[in-house]
């Protein structure tokens, strides 16, 4: 097996090494690149420091050292190597290649050089004239060849600027020293801006392929022995872990198989290498198995009846788990077929008792009292020891004689005990005590949920009791205005029983409707918001309701729920329109009393006066002139008489009279005045009317003052006043009704039409107290008065009837 091993081995290894040679090398060529490129970068930097340097001194010539030797020496004097920038960078330049031993190249040229040694090559005159045709270019690099050597080049233009005009200007304007030393033929007649000369520095190419080349392939001969020493461990690690295994795996078949068909199959192991002969192997061994397989298939019969005899084993376990499953599912429906407790103890009591065919099943409570429940309760149950009780505070069961004893007990609480007996204990009884623990648990639960049933009901019945007992209207609606809930109160609003008929009249009673018609609806702010709102609104049969709309926290149910309460306040409205109007009559008829008083003695000494100039006066004509200002002394005096009604004290009523008889006298009074106003005055008197609490003086007043505003409304286009009087069934009081139709009271000045002095008439033609007047009276004998001017105008009346003894004076 030796030489097949090797041949294994070989193939593995020859591969291994053929690919990472292959990945080395690669990486190889790309490291070359790399530090190819990073050391030409790094030639460039110092190239530029070159420059650099050279800038430096130059600049130290021109700005510091120049300038400092002009200071000191005398007017005219020029020192060449202490002055010239030119001369002293390139001394600079040269001696720091002597001192430092450096391999570089710098030249400053010109093409016209007082030194000839500066004199520019082909190569650098092309600079020269590059610089001078690009003015903006400042810098120049590429790499060129200066004596046979390959340089990186780095170069700048020198452009002469005023100051050095002295040296590069024209001759005679330069220094006498440097003119001894270089003559007047080089190094002069250049223009301010030109460039007349470069600076060149660089450094050989080599420099930058040579440690390139030279770190490269020292990586790769790191990597030539490191491929090498990997190749000796995958060896060791192959021979470790697949030949040694193959190894183990053949004496596995030598040892394990005798017989003459196994032992050809090892021969054959070892004629080929490891993995050929393993496959052949495997197949040979494939044969072998089918042919175990069906001696095995020969066994599997006699496996059967060893199989069935199991099965009805398990069958009659299952059997005993479906009872078990059976007997907690009949527990638990005792809670939807009944809550009480007794009732529901009682049957499962029974059902245990079945399920485990006891003779008795007692259930001993612990929590609230002593007491105990039994199926079949002879003989009468025992009370409990302590060693019984002790199990409540443990997970186990406890047998004593033919009695088992399982706690009743949840995590929250501990019920009680439950006791189950025989007649005698079968040695064979399956009994699971997991089940049992079990079901002392699920009754415990049972109990529990009574418990807390009982107790939402309860809370549930209160809820309801309020909800109910709430007089005003209190609905739960959803986000469509859907009703899901609604009080007895809110029957007034509905008045309807059918579901979806409940839904519009609530839309139709709320005005939902027209709200969103003009953007205004209450609900669809809400739904923004998600807060409260309320507000006021009029029904359409003139009732006002304050509406809540309070949206409740959202749980498990899918839509916004929104509790909806009405509040209605026409009542209340009324009274503080009665009441404003009562406060608003006071002050006015403060003002009218002092109002009066004034105007009252001034009525007095005219009227005397006027009487006194009757018996003087003779002329018709003036008398005439006299009984007019004595008709209007007399106008004035009755609207003096009603400032002083309005402001005096509210006095106490007695007059009473029949309602009928007074309107009918009235009728017959204003009946000239409407016909030639082609006005119609129709009545409708209901009989039997008891008296009203009202002085017939004081209801001809109410009646005059307002069928003189009905005339007036009624006088350019003509219509019809209609009178009608009845009695009100719910109150003890008698109803006028006066409606005229004419145009109507503007619904913005209807809350003024009681002011004093209000009016809508021309002036002159209208006081503005005859409303204020009838208001006046009407408080006074305990009445009220309401205005509807919807299309056309009725005032409606009520009197309080005078009295149970009244009644026999009744018409």
């Amino acid at each position: 097996m030796g030489p097949s091993r090797l041949n294994l081995r070989m193939k593995f290894i020859t591969g291994l090494v053929l690919f990472a040679l292959a990945l080395g090398i690669s990486i190889s060529i790309i490291l070359y690149f790399h530090f190819n490129s990073l050391m030409k970068e790094e030639i460039s930097q110092r190239s530029k420091m070159l420059l650099a340097q050279s800038n430096a001194v130059q600049e130290y010539v021109k700005t510091v050292l120049r300038p400092e030797m002009y200071e000191t020496l005398p007017e005219g004097r020029f020192i060449l190597k202490a002055m010239s920038s030119s001369y002293i960078s390139r001394e600079v330049m040269g001696r720091l290649s002597m001192e430092d031993d450096l391999i570089y190249h710098y030249r400053r040229v010109s093409d016209k050089p007082r030194n000839l040694d500066s004199k520019a090559s082909a190569y650098e005159s092309k600079l020269i004239q590059m610089f001078n045709k690009n003015p903006h270019l400042t810098i120049w690099e590429d790499d060129t060849m200066v004596e046979d050597i390959e340089y990186h080049v780095v170069a700048r233009p020198v452009i002469f600027n005023e100051s050095c005009m002295n040296c590069h200007g024209e001759p005679k304007n330069a220094p006498v020293e440097l003119l001894e030393i270089y003559g007047e033929k080089n190094g002069f007649h250049y223009p301010v801006g030109e460039v007349g000369a470069v600076v060149v520095a660089g450094f050989p190419v080599e420099q930058i392929k040579g440690p390139a080349m030279e770190v490269t392939m020292q990586y790769l001969t790191l990597y030539f022995l490191g491929i090498l020493l990997f190749a000796a461990l995958i060896s060791l690690f192959f021979d470790r872990l697949v030949i040694k295994n193959l190894h183990t795996l053949s004496t596995i078949f030598k040892t394990r198989f005798s017989g003459e068909q196994e032992q050809r199959i090892i021969d054959r192991l070892g004629e080929k290498d490891e993995i050929e002969g393993l496959i052949e192997g495997v197949d040979e061994l494939a044969i072998c198995l089918s042919d175990a397989r069906n001696e095995l298939e020969d066994h599997a019969q006699n496996l059967e009846i060893k199989v069935e005899d199991r099965t009805r084993e398990i069958n009659n376990k299952a059997l005993k788990h479906r009872a078990d499953v059976r007997l907690f599912v009949e527990i638990l429906s005792r809670f939807g077929s009944s809550l009480n407790a007794g009732k529901v103890i009682d049957g499962a009591l029974e059902s245990i008792g079945k399920r485990f065919e006891a003779t008795q099943v007692v259930y001993h409570c612990t929590a609230a009292s002593e007491k105990s429940y039994a199926w079949f309760k002879d003989p009468p149950p025992e009370n409990l020891s302590d060693e019984i009780k002790e199990i409540l505070w443990k997970d186990t069961t406890l047998s004593i004689e033919n009695t088992l004893y399982i706690p009743v007990k949840s995590q929250e609480s501990h019920w009680g005990i439950l006791a189950i007996s025989w007649d005698e204990l079968p040695e064979n009884r399956d009994i699971d005590t997991t089940v049992l623990l079990a079901l002392g648990q699920q009754i415990a639960i049972l109990f529990e949920n009574i418990q807390a049933f009982s107790n939402i009901r309860f809370q549930n019945d209160m809820l309801q009791s309020v909800f109910e007992g709430i007089s005003d209207p209190l609905l739960l609606i959803d986000a469509n205005c859907r009703i899901l809930m609604a009080n007895k109160g809110s029957r007034d609003i509905l008045l309807t029983k059918e579901k979806e008929s409940r839904d519009k009249a609530l839309e139709r009673f709320f005005g939902f409707h027209r709200q969103k018609k003009t953007n205004d609806c209450l609900l669809a702010r809400l739904l923004k918001n998600k807060e409260p709102l309320s507000k006021e609104i009029e029904t359409r049969d003139h009732r006002f309701f304050r509406i809540y709309l309070y949206p409740l926290p959202k749980r498990e149910q899918r839509g916004l729920r929104i509790v909806l309460y009405a509040r209605e306040i026409t009542m209340e409205k009324q009274m503080m329109q009665s009441m404003q109007q009562a406060e608003r009559l006071s002050a006015i008829g403060k003002m009218a009393a002092g109002v009066a008083h004034e105007i009252n003695n001034p009525l007095g000494v005219i009227s005397c006066y006027i009487d006194l100039v009757k018996d003087a006066v003779t002329s018709p004509e003036i008398m005439e002139d006299i009984r007019v200002i004595e008709k209007q002394t007399q106008n004035v005096q009755k609207v003096v008489q009603d400032l002083l009604r309005l402001s005096r004290q509210k006095q106490v009523i007695s007059g009473k009279c029949r309602i009928n008889e007074v309107v009918i006298d009235a009728i017959k009074v204003f009946q000239a005045q409407s016909a030639s106003k082609e006005i119609r005055v129709t009545a409708q008197l209901q009989e039997g009317l008891p008296l009203i609490k009202c002085d017939a003086g004081i209801l001809e007043q109410i009646l005059t003052n307002i069928w003189i505003n009905a005339f007036d409304a009624l006088q350019e286009t003509g219509g019809e006043i209609r009178i009608s009087t009845r009695s009100v069934a719910d109150r003890e009081e008698v109803l006028l009704c006066i409606q005229d139709t004419g145009p109507g009271i503007p619904e913005q000045i209807l809350g003024q039409i009681f002011d004093p002095f209000f009016t809508t008439k021309e002036v002159g033609k209208g006081t503005g107290l005859g409303l204020a007047v009838v208001y006046g009276f009407i408080n006074d004998i305990g009445g009220r008065i309401e205005v509807d001017s919807h299309g056309t105008t009725c005032f409606s009346i009520y009197f309080p009837i005078a009295g149970e003894q009244a009644r026999t004076g009744a018409e």
